[in-house]
């Protein structure tokens, strides 16, 4: 599967045209919380979230949840870091469009793999509200849905670039018929490749959601095109049918009809390039939307090692593979929600920074 496993919700409780409840003359840590509330909104693997912030009186961490990775298909935590790097921007955005500006020192301490980022106040809120700003987060969704056939203007792939590149990334836009051909095929065998995993179809079963699901988390089955009775039993269909041909060949047909396909890289892969890599990512996808662009994932090529590498063969792919997109015009999906702030910040104020 991908990265981006479901659509986002359409914002806690509180937060949807309701940017004046902003705690302006509370304290910091007050302010990081309400702020927290848009950084949550982020895509995620499976939608897994897997994310922590520790909130301390004057700054917060973000840390990487590990109890939700997703060992069959992310073993290293590459695309948990990314998920974690986009949460960080959304977090950075609304900041911003509050007139405020934060400090972000990433992986602060060299023996905690955990602590991606320690995040302090920089500049103080000011009085003018960037709205278009705080609507494009709280309206990105992961639209899987089929593109209507309008190109991607140059302005919109400037400005997707500008953002992706903003963190070091590096971005090629896959435009030529044969290239297209080639990472359509890619995408299907590594599809196929997926499906005929056992441990892969169990994890990807145990994040599936059934309609009226209570989990705030987890993909929606209907998502993946499990529809009708069937979406009742959407686990015990992934374990049981095979489904990796009909996959494939949704996939082939979203990706040859999109647009806009993106291929984004890093000069290096570590850590670092993955969580400055969700840091574009999640900048890219905000532009996007703010452009009336829609975006989805099929970076399941990413994630097949023999295949991965082999994206770097497509002309302007430099480096190594991280992410694939898709931007097209498409009608609004609809927003599944996310865990609840209390499940994901930890109050730590009575507890004082080590020296």
């Amino acid at each position: 599967m991908q990265l981006g496993g479901s659509t986002i919700a359409a914002g806690p409780v509180g937060f949807e045209g309701q940017a004046s409840a902003f705690p302006a003359a509370g304290t910091k840590a007050d302010q990081f919380r309400f702020l927290l509330g848009y950084a949550i909104l982020a895509p995620s693997n499976h939608n897994t979230q897997p994310w922590l912030f520790d909130l301390y009186e004057d700054h917060v961490d973000l840390l990487a949840d590990r109890t939700r990775s997703l060992r069959a298909s992310d073993p290293f935590d590459r695309e948990l870091v990314i998920s974690c790097g986009a949460a960080l921007a959304c977090l950075q955005a609304a900041a911003a469009a509050f007139g405020g500006e934060l400090a972000v020192d990433r992986f602060p301490e060299a023996d905690n793999d955990d602590l991606l980022a320690r995040v302090a106040f920089k500049r103080k809120f000011g009085t003018e509200i960037d709205r278009k700003t705080l609507a494009a987060i709280l309206n990105r969704r992961t639209n899987r849905k089929a593109f209507e056939p309008i190109a991607v203007s140059s302005q919109q792939r400037e400005a997707i670039d500008s953002a992706m590149q903003r963190f070091g990334a590096q971005t090629a836009w896959i435009d030529k018929p044969h290239e297209r051909e080639q990472l359509a095929q890619m995408i299907m065998d590594a599809d196929r490749i997926q499906f005929e995993n056992s441990a892969f179809l169990r994890e990807l079963a145990a994040w599936i959601r059934p309609p009226q699901a209570s989990a705030h988390d987890g993909i929606p089955a209907k998502a993946i095109g499990i529809s009708g009775f069937a979406s009742y039993v959407a686990p015990l269909v992934i374990r049981t049918f095979d489904l990796g041909d009909s996959r494939a060949a949704r996939d082939e047909e979203l990706m040859q009809g999109s647009p806009g396909v993106l291929v984004v890289s890093t000069p290096t892969d570590g850590a670092r390039d993955w969580l400055a890599c969700g840091e574009g990512l999640g900048f890219a996808l905000l532009a996007a939307e703010a452009l009336g662009l829609k975006t989805s994932y099929l970076n399941q090529p990413c994630q097949v090692s023999n295949l991965r590498f082999r994206l770097s063969l497509f002309e302007g792919v430099k480096g190594n593979p991280q992410l694939i997109l898709r931007f097209g015009r498409a009608p609004a999906v609809a927003p599944t929600p996310r865990r609840a702030l209390e499940d994901v910040v930890r109050d730590r104020r009575k507890r004082p920074l080590k020296d």
